[in-house]
């Protein structure tokens, strides 16, 4: 019995662990506040504006810190899947990506994969990878 339970607790445990994420940002020319979301749902990441920070909806990780300029690297736990990163360095602090007239952001931006999209931004399929035991994502911001 002693053993059964064990065993029951052990295959438990490995399904409670999650997944480690790995993300290293390339190229920040300024110091700011990192504004980085992890999404699991399509809708939520090809609509965010980035204008509201925090928790929401169809983001299931993230990190919101100060950072200086240069690289900068932090690991998350997420449980396996499919996902997408959308991140922007807010160098004014004033807590949402600035853009000019036409819509183009005047502060720095990436996304996981490094995609681009036409005008906006990318789709979550070109942007979206798959999470297992550990990843590592390196991000060059625009």
């Amino acid at each position: 019995m002693r053993v059964l339970f064990c065993s029951i607790l052990l295959i438990n445990s490995l399904y409670l662990q999650g997944a480690l994420l790995e993300v290293q940002i390339n190229n920040i020319s300024d110091d700011g506040v990192l504004h980085l979301a992890v999404y699991d749902s399509k809708e939520v990441f090809e609509s965010d504006t980035g204008d509201k920070p925090g928790p929401q909806k169809g983001i299931v990780g993230g990190i919101i810190k100060s950072i200086k300029k240069g690289t900068f690297q932090e690991t998350i736990e997420l449980p396996d899947g499919k996902y997408a990163i959308g991140l922007y360095i807010d160098s004014n602090k004033n807590e949402k990506l600035d853009s000019n007239f036409f819509g183009v952001p005047n502060e720095q931006y990436g996304f996981s994969n490094n995609a681009l999209g036409r005008f906006g931004p990318p789709s979550f399929e070109s942007a979206s990878f798959q999470l297992y035991e550990y990843k590592k994502i390196s991000i060059d911001l625009k």
